[in-house]
């Protein structure tokens, strides 16, 4: 059966595909609106926990974001919040205790953008809905384990009776998952700084930033790059994080580009002249007031 909160739910997946799009994160987002058997059956498993006027639920819109690299999830989380209103007493980041084995979960809860409210209080009816949807982000290893967790464990709970043993052994499975992905990110620090070693600015850039980048970078930057090795190895050393958090600022979007990030990034923090004197008026006002207004609001 259809949900009549289908449409509801691409909306908001186009519009956070679209902002994560804009900053250059990889990533995949998956949505769903809840079903009328499926709500029905979440009413019935709580008998009065819910009602018009008290508590409602709040994950009949669901998106599910899963990002390649886990160090991405905060920097996602924090795109997120500037975009929506958050309900932070609803929303739970699950981390496992230091001896467990788990994943760690966002589920965050957003209220939906006044046009999509709108239309969602028209098609709820008397169902005890709160105009609100759930972003459950992830990292990409993760969710697959969550997967297969959820599907063949947790919906048959009673499969796994006296079988502790191998549930231990399952949960372990996310430790080496955990190994597997920082040693992912490793692997293309260590591919980035070889690029560096042999000046090949094309093959550092999309490694040490793990972006989707359009393009190559331009040969008046190569050049400013080739002739000041201390400009290279700042730019090994970006900040990534804090860059991604600029770029979801910075007004107007840039495509992004080689050329756009660094220059973008040299506006916003070195200010090397020779990056500065190609810098487009584009770029420039882009960065314009970005990194005062982050730093003021981090402290």
């Amino acid at each position: 059966m259809r949900s009549k909160y289908e449409y509801i739910a691409a909306e908001m997946r186009r519009e956070i595909e679209d902002l994560l799009s804009a900053v250059g994160i990889l990533f995949r987002v998956f949505a769903r609106g809840k079903d009328e058997s499926s709500l029905k059956s979440k009413l019935a498993r709580e008998p009065g926990k819910y009602s018009i006027g008290g508590k409602l639920i709040q994950d009949s819109i669901g998106i599910r974001v899963a990002l390649y690299f886990p160090d991405d999830i905060p920097i996602v989380k924090s795109i997120l919040k500037s975009r929506f209103q958050i309900d932070s007493s609803a929303s739970t980041i699950d981390r496992p205790e230091r001896d467990q084995f788990s994943v760690t979960r966002y589920n965050l809860v957003f209220r939906l953008p006044s046009e999509s409210a709108d239309n969602f209080s028209r098609i709820r009816g008397n169902e005890p809905l709160d105009a609100t949807f759930e972003v459950q982000l992830r990292s990409i290893l993760s969710e697959g384990w969550h997967e297969v967790e959820h599907d063949l464990r947790y919906k048959a709970k009673e499969n796994w009776s006296d079988h502790d043993d191998l549930s231990r052994i399952l949960n372990g499975i996310v430790a080496t998952l955990e190994t597997s992905e920082w040693n992912m990110g490793k692997v293309f620090e260590e591919l980035a700084y070889r690029h560096y070693k042999s000046q090949n600015w094309n093959g550092m850039l999309p490694n040490i930033l793990r972006m989707r980048l359009k393009g190559v970078i331009s040969q008046p930057i190569m050049d400013a790059l080739d002739a000041d090795n201390k400009v290279a190895k700042s730019l090994l050393r970006i900040d990534r994080a804090k860059l991604l958090r600029l770029l979801s600022h910075a007004k107007p979007k840039l495509p992004v580009t080689p050329d756009n990030v660094i220059l973008f990034w040299n506006a916003t923090g070195p200010k090397y002249q020779c990056l500065q004197l190609i810098t487009p008026v584009i770029v420039s006002d882009a960065a314009s007031g970005i990194a005062s207004e982050f730093n003021g609001a981090s402290r």
